[in-house]
C-alpha cells in the first residue's frame, strides 16, 4: 500500500552484525533500516562510505537495494561525510562565531578598528562563550529577543493582536501564542545564559530549566531543550522548546539527511535518529527499541488500569479523566528509555524524553490550570512533534491531555504513514506545522515509495512575502527537481532584495535584517533551500502572515498545476510589494492603483 514502508530489512543485534538473542526473539525484533556512520577502521574512507548503511541481514525486498535511488545513495554518503567532518565544522563554527561576536561587542568592524588604532586596548571586549552576551550564528542573523507588539490597523497582521494575553485560553492558534513559540524555537540555539536572559528580560516570562541531554548512539550530549512558563505561579502555560540543527554541527545535519527508521507496533515507522536524540534507544542494539516499546506498553496499560478503577468508583455520569499523579508517583515513574540501566542511572547522562517529562509533570502538578506548549525549529521541530506524540504512546495521559499546541517550524519528516495516522489521531487540532517557501529541511527525508516518510497534519505554508495558506502538503515536497531550479534561485534573489531594502520600508526597523543575515541570504543564490531555512523567515511569517490561514487547496499540491497557481500568487505578491514600496513619484497613484488591481485579480 502506498505510504506504508514495505518490509526492507530485519536486523538482529548490534551494528557489527552480532546477534543479541539474549534480549529478544526473532518474532519480537522490529523492522528497521539503519545507516551506520561509525566508519570501520578496517576499510579505506571511500570504501567505508560505500558500505555505510547496509543492514546485517536482509530478509525481504532485496530488489530495493539493487534499485537504490540517487537520493538514497546521496543520503548514505552525506551522513558518513558529515560525521567525519564534524570536528572541522566545530572548529570553523567557533572561529566564525567568536569573530562575529568580537565585532558585535565592539560596535562592528569600524568600532573595533577605532579602538585598535587609538590604542584603547582596555576598551576592547573579548567574547566569552559562556556569557549571556555571546550569541550563536542564529542570533547574529536575527537579533530580535522581544515579543511582537502588533500596532497595525489593517493589512496582513490584523487578525489577532500579539500585545494581548500571550496564551489565550481557547485560541491556541493565535498570533501571540505563535510568536512566543517561534521566539522560543529561535532562542533554543543559544547558550543557557543567553536563553535565561532572553526569557526573563526579553520575553518577560519565567525561566525554569535548561536540559543538555545524552545521545547514546553519538556518545555525546547533543540534544538541548529548555522549559519556561509565562509566570512563576498560577501559570497559564508551560513551554518546552527543543534546539534545532546547529549551523556547524555535523551530527545535527547528518540526522536531518539520514533516512534510517524503525517500525514499532501500534506506532508505525519512526526516524531512528530522532528516537535516539530523545534518549529512547540506539541503533547499535535493536534490543533497546524492543525494551522501549515494552516499557511504553506497560506504562500505557498501567495507566489505563488506574483510570478504569477510578472511573468505576466515580459518581454516575462523571466524565472519564486522566489518572492524576502526585509528586511521589511522578518521581518514582519508571524510565521509558530502552537503554541500559547503567546509562539510565548515570546522573551525567540526562535522557531527554524521561527527564523533560518528569519536569513537565511536576510543573503541571503545581500549576493545574496551565497548558503545555511544545515547539522547535528544524531538528527541534521534529523532536517537538515526536515528543508530543510519544506522551500519548507511553501512557502519559495527564500530561498529554494538557497539550495546548505543538508548533514546529521547518521540521523534517518524522515517520511513515502509520506514524502520521497515529499522530494525527492524538494531536488533531493542536498541531501547527509551519513551512516557509523553499526551505529544504521540511522536504527531507524523502516522501516516496522507497523512503516512505510522510508528514502529518496540515501544512501552514508561507511564501516569500509571508502570505500564508493552509495546505495538505508543501509544494515541491521532495525539493530536488530541474523544473523548480530556476524559480527557486529567482526567489532567492528576491529574498536578498526584500531583506536588504523592502522589509524596513514596509514594516519598520524591527524587521531590518542584520549584515550577517544579508550574507546568509546571499548563500541562497547558490543554495536556496539552506537560506530558506533561516529562523528569520519563520519569525517574519508569524508576525506578518495571516492568522488564521486561508484554506486554499484540498488535494495533493505536488500536482504541477496546483504548484503553478501558488507560484503565480507569489509572483503577484512580489510585484505588488515592489510597486507599493516605491517612493512617491508623479503618477505613483496610478501605478499603485494598477498594482492593486493585479494583486486582487
Amino acid at each position: 500500500m502506498k505510504g506504508r514502508p514495505e518490509p526492507m530489512a530485519r536486523v538482529n543485534g548490534s551494528s557489527n552484525g552480532s546477534v543479541d538473542s539474549s534480549t529478544e526473539t526473532e518474532s519480537e525484533a522490529p523492522m528497521y533500516m539503519a545507516a551506520q556512520p561509525k566508519l570501520s577502521k578496517q576499510y579505506s574512507a571511500f570504501a567505508s562510505i560505500l558500505r555505510h548503511g547496509q543492514p546485517t541481514k536482509i530478509e525481504a525486498a532485496v530488489e530495493k537495494y539493487q534499485k537504490m535511488t540517487w537520493q538514497q545513495k546521496l543520503s548514505m554518503i552525506l551522513v558518513a561525510i558529515l560525521w567525519r567532518l564534524n570536528k572541522y565544522l566545530k572548529l570553523l563554527g567557533f572561529i566564525v562565531e567568536w569573530t562575529l561576536n568580537l565585532l558585535n561587542l565592539n560596535g562592528g568592524p569600524f568600532g573595533l578598528l577605532y579602538k585598535v588604532f587609538l590604542l584603547k586596548w582596555g576598551d576592547i571586549i573579548l567574547p566569552q562563550p559562556d556569557s549571556d552576551t555571546y550569541l550563536s550564528l542564529i542570533a547574529l542573523i536575527d537579533s530580535r529577543s522581544t515579543l511582537f507588539v502588533d500596532t497595525s490597523q489593517t493589512g496582513k497582521a490584523d487578525s489577532t493582536r500579539a500585545d494581548t494575553v500571550a496564551f489565550p485560553a481557547e485560541n491556541v492558534g493565535s498570533r501571540s501564542t505563535a510568536d512566543v513559540c517561534v521566539m522560543a524555537a529561535k532562542v533554543a540555539y543559544e547558550s543557557p545564559a543567553v536563553i535565561e536572559k532572553v526569557v526573563t528580560q526579553g520575553m518577560k516570562m519565567h525561566f525554569v530549566k535548561f536540559f543538555n541531554c545524552w545521545n547514546e548512539y553519538q556518545q555525546m550530549k547533543n540534544t538541548q531543550a529548555f522549559v519556561f512558563m509565562d509566570k512563576p505561579k498560577n501559570a497559564n502555560a508551560v513551554v518546552v522548546a527543543f534546539r534545532g540543527t546547529e549551523c556547524f554541527n555535523g551530527y545535527d545535519w547528518s540526522t536531518d539527511v539520514d533516512f534510517s527508521w524503525v517500525r514499532l507496533q501500534d506506532l508505525g515507522g519512526v526516524h531512528l535518529g530522532f528516537l535516539e536524540a530523545l534518549g529512547l534507544g540506539t541503533r547499535d542494539s535493536i534490543s533497546t527499541f524492543v525494551k522501549m516499546r515494552k516499557n511504553a506498553n506497560e506504562s500505557r496499560s498501567k495507566t489505563q488500569t488506574q483510570e478504569n478503577e477510578e472511573a468505576a468508583i466515580a459518581p454516575p455520569n462523571t466524565p472519564r479523566s486522566p489518572h492524576h499523579k502526585l509528586k511521589p508517583e511522578i518521581l518514582a515513574t519508571t524510565a521509558t528509555s530502552g537503554l541500559s540501566q547503567e546509562v539510565i542511572d548515570d546522573p551525567d547522562k540526562v535522557l531527554a524524553y524521561d527527564e523533560i517529562t518528569k519536569q513537565v509533570s511536576m510543573l503541571l502538578l503545581d500549576n493545574p490550570n496551565a497548558k503545555l506548549f511544545v515547539t522547535g525549529h528544524s531538528l527541534g521541530g521534529a523532536l517537538a512533534a515526536l515528543y508530543s506524540t510519544m506522551l500519548h504512546f507511553t501512557g502519559e495521559t495527564e500530561v498529554a491531555s494538557k497539550i495546548g499546541a505543538v508548533y514546529t517550524f521547518g521540521q523534517p519528516r518524522v515517520g511513515d504513514q502509520d506514524f502520521a495516522d497515529y499522530a494525527n489521531s492524538v494531536l488533531k487540532g493542536k498541531y501547527f506545522r509551519v513551512v516557509y517557501c523553499n526551505d529544504v529541511v521540511p522536504r527531507v527525508p524523502f516522501d516516496n515509495d522507497l523512503f516512505s516518510f510522510r508528514h502529518f497534519g496540515d501544512c501552514a505554508y508561507f511564501n516569500s512575502v509571508y502570505d500564508g495558506l493552509k495546505l495538505q502538503e508543501e509544494p515541491n515536497r521532495n525539493f530536488f527537481g530541474v523544473r523548480r531550479l530556476l524559480t527557486m534561485h529567482l526567489n532567492a534573489a528576491w529574498e536578498v532584495v526584500q531583506g536588504a531594502l523592502l522589509m524596513p520600508l514596509q514594516h519598520g526597523d524591527e524587521f531590518r535584517e542584520t549584515k550577517v543575515s544579508f550574507v546568509y541570504r546571499l548563500v541562497g543564490l547558490v543554495l536556496p533551500g539552506i537560506a530558506g531555512h533561516s529562523p528569520t523567515n519563520y519569525v517574519n511569517s508569524m508576525r506578518l502572515g495571516p492568522l488564521p490561514l486561508k484554506e486554499r487547496l484540498k488535494g495533493d499540491i505536488a500536482d504541477a498545476a496546483e504548484e503553478f497557481h501558488l507560484m503565480h500568487d507569489n509572483l503577484k505578491d512580489i510585484a505588488y510589494i515592489v510597486v507599493s514600496a516605491l517612493p512617491a513619484l508623479p503618477g505613483s497613484d496610478v501605478v499603485s492603483f494598477a498594482a492593486q488591481k493585479i494583486f486582487n485579480s
